[in-house]
């Protein structure tokens, strides 16, 4: 029978893998050598699912079946369902051929119940990666209640409804609860490093580097005042494709390091929602009137001069009376997106009521580009008829424009150019006029 991989962690081999073993580790004639040479019964098991590849003598003693039965043999057949879901969430990622941590478990063998001390350990054999597990009767004075208070810790971290994650010093993880292989989708042979969660849940190489930098940063920060990492959101993809939104946090316990991750998309997608609710026109999509100003201040606070215009469609409230509110309103739509679509992504542009709409634009050098761009949204409105509800209207705009210099408040700037607004429908409309101030 064609024997599983194992890597040098038994006996002295342990030694070997230690020191840099080959990549292609053990073969499978040595394997078989250490392993019957070993006191404890031990069984070699696939990578990513408890299936037996191999076992020792001492495995066939202690489980009651030959070798050869062991082949593709489910370990839950040789320890029960309770036992074989605890060995899977045990994820014990120690370098290739370091025993993990032993651990209790309450199994069924032969049909009796007995609580084992077990170890699992990462080998390779022939190029294959395998898990071996090595059982131990566990002893005797109070190993019952010891496993039992264990199930029931397991129990209750499985129950939290966050990712629970205990890890090494050298954040290799060694526990990962049910809720944090259900929200991610990696496996222990996903993550079998610390690199490889990096590699995996931040794909982007720039992004990566921003989360390693904010995740050791804060851990760091965290540790020398002796508290909880301060809290933080990450944009992580899991192994199904999607993008999550969680919450990290960590503290350092002893010689462990306890993660907690929350899943918080759908409350920031809420939040974000909430925001543009609060910052949009609901009709228009433009900014609304409070929106407006704050960016303006934001804009004219960096110090630079800062181009305002403000616009009005003419003869607005004769389109309302003629064709209906349900006709004007989709009149607003149209020119909103016939004005974004001269403006630059940089460029603000909002509703401040009614037919009045305002603009900030991010890139005034003087009034003759000012002019320019008030001009090209002036012929984008009017050039051709918007065709709404089957009718075609001829729409226009008229426009007041001025340059907002440092030292001079947004609101005066904001004024200046409404009078020059004023000015152009006085003058016929459809037109810009520029405050020179």
């Amino acid at each position: 029978m064609k024997k599983p991989e194992i890597a040098a962690s038994i006996g002295d081999a342990s030694n070997d893998a230690a020191c840099g073993e080959p990549a292609s580790g053990r073969s499978w004639q040595e394997l078989d050598f250490w392993m019957n040479c070993i006191g404890a019964p031990m069984v070699l098991v696939e990578k990513t699912v408890l299936t037996v590849r191999y076992a020792n003598r001492n495995a066939a003693i202690l489980f009651g079946i030959g070798l050869e039965a062991f082949r593709d043999h489910p370990v839950e057949g040789l320890v029960g369902p309770e036992a074989t879901l605890m060995l899977g969430q045990i994820w014990s990622v120690a370098p290739v051929g370091v025993p993990g941590e032993p651990f209790l478990i309450r199994a069924v063998v032969q049909g009796q119940e007995r609580v084992l001390m077990v170890q699992a350990t990462k080998i390779v054999v022939e190029g294959e990666t395998l898990r071996l597990l090595t059982f131990m009767d566990a002893p005797p004075q109070g190993s019952v209640t010891l496993a039992g208070w264990q199930e029931n810790v397991l129990s209750l971290l499985n129950w939290l409804p966050f990712g629970f994650e205990i890890a090494s010093a050298d954040d290799q993880i060694q526990f990962a609860n049910s809720t944090f292989k259900d929200m991610f989708g990696y496996s222990q042979d996903d993550i079998a490093n610390i690199d490889d969660w990096w590699r995996l849940a931040y794909p982007d190489p720039d992004y990566r580097a921003f989360a390693r930098s904010q995740w050791y940063t804060s851990i760091a920060a965290a540790r020398a005042e002796n508290r909880e990492m301060t809290p933080f959101d990450l944009d992580v993809a899991t192994a199904r494709g999607e993008r999550r939104t969680i919450q990290f946090r960590h503290r350092t316990i002893g010689n462990f390091n306890v993660n907690l991750y929350i899943d918080v998309t759908r409350e920031r997608a809420y939040a974000r929602e909430l925001k543009v609710l609060a910052d949009t026109d609901p009709l228009t999509g433009a900014m609304n009137r409070r929106r407006f100003f704050e960016e303006a201040d934001r804009r004219h606070g960096k110090g630079r001069p800062v181009a305002f215009l403000m616009l009005d469609i003419d003869h607005f409230k004769t389109i309302n009376d003629k064709y209906g509110h349900g006709v004007g309103d989709l009149v607003l739509v149209e020119f909103t997106r016939r004005c974004n679509a001269v403006l630059q992504a940089e460029d603000c542009f909002g509703r401040m009521g009614g037919e009045e709409f305002a603009i900030v634009l991010a890139r005034p050098e003087g009034m003759t580009d000012v002019l320019a761009v008030a001009e090209e949204i002036r012929l984008a409105v009017c050039a051709q008829p918007f065709l709404v509800a089957k009718t075609c209207l001829p729409v226009s705009t008229s426009m007041g424009a001025a340059i907002c210099a440092p030292g001079e408040s947004v609101s005066s700037g904001i004024s200046r150019a409404d009078h020059a607004l004023y000015s152009a429908k006085a003058a016929g409309r459809n037109r810009v006029i520029f405050d020179r101030g």
